[in-house]
């Protein structure tokens, strides 16, 4: 995954060396700008990642019990 990351970031540095074109950056900013702000609370997030774990684990349970049992 942060490979992927990593090559997002050398492409965008490319592309910016060959055509940086200032319009469209200052495009994108205002689009950036104008997105909504993320009001998820702190306690929502620890919620879905403890709902997202506990079926991860169960999962991984579930698949180590079936490969032990075959």
């Amino acid at each position: 995954m942060t490979n992927i990351v990593l090559a997002c970031c050398i492409l965008h540095n490319f592309l910016r060396g060959v055509d940086n074109d200032e319009l469209l950056l200052a495009e994108v900013d205002r689009e950036l700008m104008e997105q909504p702000v993320d009001t998820m609370s702190t306690q929502a997030r620890e919620d879905d990642h403890r709902q997202g774990s506990t079926i991860r684990d169960a999962i991984a349970y579930e698949m180590w019990t079936n490969y032990t049992n075959n």
